[in-house]
């Protein structure tokens, strides 16, 4: 408000400076010795500006209360904006069109933070959430411990807080990835990504896996051509092909297959994980890839799918479940072509 009164008060001082030069040019014409104009009056000029001034000094203050009027109002909108009110936003209405770009600018940029208010808040209670069950049960098992240690018992399972501990530590690595990736994707990217082989990181990340799969009696197998070229984070996207071959290790039974190919007129990159296994109801698929969601008997953190969305998300493609009798996890990526 007091930036509208600043250029309000320019304005009139422009006038009145105006005004008064116009008058001492006047009173100067009037001057002893100065030239007179043929049937002038003495100080006629400076009535006349008096007379026709301040109405047009008036005028100047009525229009522009009136033009500041919408300006004035968004400021108080812009005010009302904040924790109390997160979906308050400056309207467009009567604005003149030179200032609705600079409305729509602002609107969009409180939009964004909103989002990121939004989402910061669900992360919180969602990690809250996430983390009060393994803490409740870790805290018993302490306390177990405890009375065992009073009693001279010594066979406590100590196995069971190491698992409990690394369990927690694994979700909340997994929270801050999929924290940091989420912000990732809201900022967008900041430069073009590099080009690197699809094939190539598959074949990594199988290799990873592998030890795991050996230890469930399991086999992997896997169907790559040489060459899968698309722009992307290798680390990134290596990452999120080991949570889903580690999903369908942990989740899935039988076989576990990983192929990749070009679509019909090479505009994508098709990667396909999968395993013998049923897999969730189809009813589940689009909401096995929020955050915090598990099947009905997994002990796992709901977060794999998660970061596994927003990895092919920031890379510009997309991941979903395939209908049929097995499990099938598809992402799909833009293909650089030469």
């Amino acid at each position: 408000m007091s930036a509208l009164r600043t250029l309000r008060g320019r304005l009139v001082a422009a006038m009145l400076t105006i005004f008064l030069l116009a008058l001492g040019t006047s009173a100067l014409l009037d001057a002893p010795g100065a030239p007179m104009l043929p049937d002038a009056e003495p100080f006629q000029d400076a009535l006349v500006l008096v007379c026709f001034g301040a109405p047009a000094l008036i005028l100047i203050w009525l229009v522009s209360s009136w033009s500041l009027r919408p300006l004035a109002r968004a400021s108080r909108e812009a005010r009302a904006v904040g924790p109390l009110a997160p979906s308050a936003r400056i309207s467009r209405d009567f604005m003149p069109a030179e200032i609705t770009p600079l409305i729509d600018a602002v609107n969009g940029a409180l939009d964004r933070m909103a989002d990121a208010f939004e989402a910061e808040r669900r992360f919180t209670e969602n990690a809250a959430h996430e983390l009060r069950t393994p803490l409740c049960v870790l805290d018993l098992r302490l306390q177990q411990a405890r009375q065992s240690a009073a009693s001279g018992n010594t066979n406590f399972d100590w196995l069971a807080i190491e698992r409990d501990i690394a369990k927690m530590n694994r979700l909340v690595t997994q929270l801050l990835d999929l924290a940091r990736r989420e912000n990732a994707g809201r900022a967008g990217r900041s430069a073009e990504l590099p080009i690197v082989n699809l094939a190539r990181i598959g074949r990594e990340a199988c290799a990873m896996m592998l030890p795991l799969v050996e230890a469930q009696g399991r086999t992997l197998a896997i169907d790559l051509p040489e060459t899968l070229t698309v722009r992307g984070q290798a680390d990134d996207l290596r990452e999120a092909f080991c949570n889903l071959l580690e999903n369908a290790v942990v989740h899935g039974n039988g076989a576990v297959g990983l192929t990749a190919r070009n679509s019909a007129r090479r505009e994508e990159t098709i990667l396909v994980v999968g395993d013998e296994g049923p897999g969730p109801p189809e009813e589940f698929h689009g909401l096995a890839f929020e955050r915090f969601r598990k099947g009905p008997k997994s002990e796992g953190t709901g977060l794999g799918l998660a970061i596994v969305q927003e990895i092919v998300r920031f890379h510009g493609g997309q991941v979903t479940f395939v209908p049929g009798t097995q499990c099938r996890v598809e992402v799909k990526l833009p293909t650089h072509r030469e």
